[in-house]
């Protein structure tokens, strides 16, 4: 999807006019064969940043923003795979129903890679919008990722980022059902990398 169409479904969430209550969370944890701990990254290996969401009422649209930052890390490679992901070069993936249209099915989870090129700092908004599906209330699970490989020892940070025009983290839903709402973040997530 171009980001004109993203921008486009940014500004028809009712969400950008809500307030920020609390609704649900999102939470990160790494995985794969560059987590050696909850808190520490194995340098140049792969790396999965994984997005866990919780939910606690109907939601028909979302936006989300990330950033990856470093005093002493200038650079990150975002690992390729194709064909298999969310954007075009495949290092962002979607799971439990976030990986194709059955939850979002106004063109699936969305992407605006705001220098998405490795140089730090690397910032990403994910949004997505449900015409007839919806996102219904659900206790934590693994929502989206992103595989990365960090090619030199350090500290990367990873945090909650605002991307324009829409880019504040909400959670919409319709009207009648309840207001758009903040979800609670977890973040920011410091990581040291190792050799």
């Amino acid at each position: 999807m171009s980001k004109a169409n993203f921008l486009l479904a940014a500004l028809l969430l009712p969400m950008l006019l809500a307030g920020a209550a609390l609704a649900g969370s999102v939470d990160l944890k790494i995985s794969g064969p560059g987590a050696v701990n909850d808190s520490t990254i194995k340098a140049g290996e792969t790396v999965s940043v994984d997005i866990y969401c919780a939910n606690d009422t109907l939601r028909t649209g979302f936006t989300l923003g990330f950033k990856l930052v470093s005093d002493d890390i200038k650079n990150v490679v975002h690992v390729a795979d194709k064909g298999n992901g969310l954007n075009d070069n495949g290092d962002i993936k979607g799971h439990n129903g976030w990986q194709d249209k059955s939850i979002w099915d106004f063109a699936g989870v969305m992407t605006v890679e705001r220098s998405w090129d490795g140089k730090l700092p690397d910032t990403i908004g994910l949004g997505g919008l449900s015409i007839k599906q919806g996102y219904y209330s659900e206790k934590v699970s693994k929502k989206m990722s992103f595989d990365i490989m960090v090619p030199e020892a350090g500290t990367l940070v990873i945090d909650s980022a605002y991307f324009p025009p829409g880019g504040k983290w909400l959670f919409s839903s319709p009207p009648r059902i309840a207001p758009a709402e903040s979800p609670m973040w977890g973040g920011p997530y410091k990581f040291k990398v190792v050799k």
